[in-house]
């Protein structure tokens, strides 16, 4: 009798997720994700330019 793990493979499970139309949806703020990542990139260099000032000021 052998003790070793079965790693026979196995079938995927065929059910399907429910859909989830709201995933769809565009974000509500600026009217897509595009202009949010835009945002949020804007903002980091901002930050780093508002710090690396800062350090250069006071350096």
């Amino acid at each position: 009798m052998s003790t070793a793990p079965d790693l026979t493979p196995r079938e995927p499970a065929t059910e399907a997720p429910a859909p989830r139309p709201e995933l769809d949806d565009a974000p509500p703020l600026l009217g897509s994700w595009r202009n949010i990542y835009l945002l949020v990139m804007g903002t980091f260099v901002v930050f780093v330019a508002v710090c690396w000032a800062l350090t250069e000021v006071y350096a």
